[in-house]
């Protein structure tokens, strides 16, 4: 069994320093929400995020409605890394939503349906006011904005969490290597760091980070090295795992990290569950 008491506690300390004194980078995601109970976000057939182009990388084309279930919404559209987002009200009655934008206060009744298409199900707008009032649809994006998400709002998985590798090495002492992932915005992007070293003495080194799909992107600031790899979560609750099938911070060799709860940035709490997953009985 590793010694708690004063490793834990100095590994602990230093980290949430870390954190502490880490200045976020805020990317932008959806205008901030009006209180909403779950249940309301449910009934909303519309609720959710609305896609014209396939998840893309840095570059591609992105254009989206996301309503968020409680009457506010965006549309963003652009390329992924450069893009622009007009905030709106809305409402649907029957068949007709009516859209107003916030800045403008411009107001378009559209009518609308939704019609499953093979694996997919789309949003048909008969008049897009985004597209110069022609007729345009949209599909229902899953995976990063709906069924990878975070029950806490942090974001797509693994975003908002501690993903921590601690050994106990044969040759005596330990050590871990951390990936600290902040929240991330509607487009899967946040920022974070990556820790590695022992108890006594590590590294850190700031990241931003873009989920899509299966896939997670990480640009290194200080190195501006761009790397992507797929991955996937191993596990449930108190097992869960990340396994990055090529980890830019292993020499591009698989890497499995242990889930160590809420990243410091996104609640206080995170500081007992990390003890937990590094320091906890073996």
């Amino acid at each position: 069994m590793p010694r708690r008491d004063s490793l834990g506690h100095r590994w602990l300390v230093r980290l949430y320093a870390v954190a502490v004194l880490a200045v976020p980078v805020v990317f932008g995601g959806a205008p901030e929400p009006s209180p909403v109970a779950a249940e309301a976000i449910q009934e909303d057939r519309l609720a959710g995020l609305w896609s014209r182009h396939e998840l893309g990388f840095e570059g591609d084309p992105l254009a989206f409605y996301y309503f968020h279930g409680d009457g506010h919404g965006l549309y963003r559209y652009g390329r992924v890394g450069y893009n622009n987002t007009h905030s709106f009200d809305y409402a649907i009655e029957g068949d007709v939503l009516e859209l107003r934008f916030r800045k403008t206060g411009d107001t378009h009744r559209i009518r609308v349906r939704i019609s499953p298409e093979g694996d997919k199900e789309w949003l048909i707008l008969d008049a897009d006011p985004e597209a110069d009032g022609k007729p345009e649809r949209y599909f229902r994006q899953r995976g990063p904005v709906e069924e990878g998400f975070s029950p806490t709002g942090d974001g797509p998985l693994p975003a908002g969490r501690l993903w921590i590798d601690y050994r106990d090495y044969a040759t005596g002492g330990a050590g871990f290597s951390l990936y600290q992932l902040r929240p991330a915005g509607l487009d899967g992007r946040g920022v974070g760091w990556f820790h590695r070293g022992d108890f006594d003495d590590w590294s850190t080194e700031s990241l931003h980070y873009r989920i899509t799909g299966d896939r997670i992107e990480f640009w290194f600031s200080l190195s501006g090295q761009h790397a992507n790899t797929g991955f996937r979560l191993e596990g449930k609750g108190a097992e869960r795992s990340l396994f990055l099938e090529s980890d830019p911070r292993d020499f591009w060799h698989s890497h499995r990290y242990r889930d160590g709860g809420r990243s410091f940035g996104s609640h206080a709490n995170a500081i007992p569950a990390v003890a937990s997953a590094a320091l906890g009985e073996r």
